[in-house]
């Protein structure tokens, strides 16, 4: 019995989770509709836009939706002040940390690149700004 009602509160934690995260989705959706790319793409615009890619590629599982943080550590890379770089940490970090890194155009909101990687190898995203 004491079994059958510890699965029962597991799974019933899991739904609400999920329900959470559709309702996070749902929201991140709805506002990122409402953006006008024409006038210039500010910082929280930018975060939209990248929210949006990480529901796109399906990783919200992976990586926490909710805090897109700003990347500061840029300034080495080629034309960095024409971009924001937009990232999320992982939930759950293994044995290497990885990042979901969103770089956005400020000029018109067009995504240069969206992806994981480790930011110890940040010459991947030198050579996404150089492509």
């Amino acid at each position: 019995m004491k079994i059958k009602i510890l699965i029962i509160c597991l799974l019933a934690a899991g739904a609400g989770c999920a329900s959470s995260l559709t309702k996070e989705i749902e929201s991140v959706s709805a506002q990122y509709a409402t953006i006008a790319f024409e006038d210039g793409i500010g910082l929280k615009e930018a975060k939209l836009i990248a929210q949006q890619e990480l529901i796109k590629q399906k990783l919200v599982d992976i990586y926490d939706l909710s805090l897109p943080q700003i990347a500061r550590n840029v300034s080495t890379l080629p034309n960095y002040h024409n971009y924001w770089f937009i990232s999320f940490k992982e939930r759950k970090p293994d044995s290497i940390e990885f990042i979901f890194m969103c770089i956005i155009d400020k000029k018109n909101g067009r995504v240069k690149f969206s992806n994981d990687y480790p930011p110890s190898k940040q010459w991947i995203l030198e050579a996404a700004l150089l492509g």
